[in-house]
């Protein structure tokens, strides 16, 4: 009766971590992103140029977009509804998709304006673009391995994490922006150590995307800090920024 109850009761645990893990991500990005986005019309007024502030407008429903679905998609396996989680993942995909080509426009618009107070906007282009080549590489990731619901649900909550850094950046804490940038990641990272842990005591050993996915994501952290300083970062961005019409 045990080994009948174990699988049971650990779906149910899953079920409540995933979805847990979801709305504390949504949580995170409506905290971020409160006064520059979705509070913007009661709050200060932008100062980007219209074409900056139009594509930003874009990326942030796409982003938002996907974050919802991210909420909804644990709901729907804790309501044994698959086939309608399966057909709205190919609709996460078609978002994922447009974020990357959204994200990487606005990333590339932005240094003409959106960087503002952020120092050199070539040297912080690095922190959006590979965020955004992150996210892209892990999402396509989760889709290839759709069939694998351990190693998918895994992906998709770290593709999640690498973006929600720019969320977590906004939120004015004080003992956070003392040790910025390196803090910045603290939200997204957070849940990486909570994923670890989680499947240690529910499963007694942790699954390799945490250790190996989440090992990347730490890295890419710190790499793109560390690349954005070197001559031929600054080459590329300036290249970069020189496709955008001023």
């Amino acid at each position: 009766m045990a080994t009948v109850r174990a699988p049971a009761v650990r779906w149910r645990h899953d079920r409540l971590f995933y979805t847990g893990a979801s709305l504390y991500l949504a949580i995170l990005t409506f905290a971020g992103f409160a006064r520059s986005f979705y509070l913007a019309p009661w709050m200060e007024q932008s100062h980007l140029t219209p074409e900056v502030g139009r594509l930003l407008v874009v990326h942030g429903i796409l982003f938002t977009a996907w974050i919802g679905l991210l909420v909804v998609q644990p709901l729907l396996i804790a309501g044994r509804r698959r086939e309608l989680h399966r057909k709205l993942g190919w609709l996460g995909a078609a978002l994922a998709f447009a974020m990357v080509v959204f994200g990487n426009l606005a990333a590339v618009a932005a240094m003409h304006g959106g960087f503002k107070g952020l120092g050199d906007p070539h040297v912080f282009y690095a922190v959006p673009f590979f965020t955004i080549q992150g996210f892209a590489v892990l999402v396509a990731l989760a889709v290839l391995w759709r069939d694998r619901a351990e190693t998918h649900k895994r992906l998709m909550l770290l593709a999640a994490i690498i973006i929600v850094e720019a969320a977590f950046a906004r939120i004015e804490l004080a003992p956070i922006a003392a040790g910025a940038p390196f803090t910045f990641f603290l939200g997204g990272d957070l849940l990486i150590l909570a994923g670890m842990a989680y499947d240690r005591l529910s499963r007694g050993r942790v699954h390799k995307v945490w250790i190996w996915g989440g090992a990347a994501v730490v890295a890419s952290q710190i790499g793109k800090l560390l690349i954005a300083q070197t001559e031929p970062w600054m080459a590329f961005a300036k290249a970069m920024a020189g496709l955008w019409p001023v």
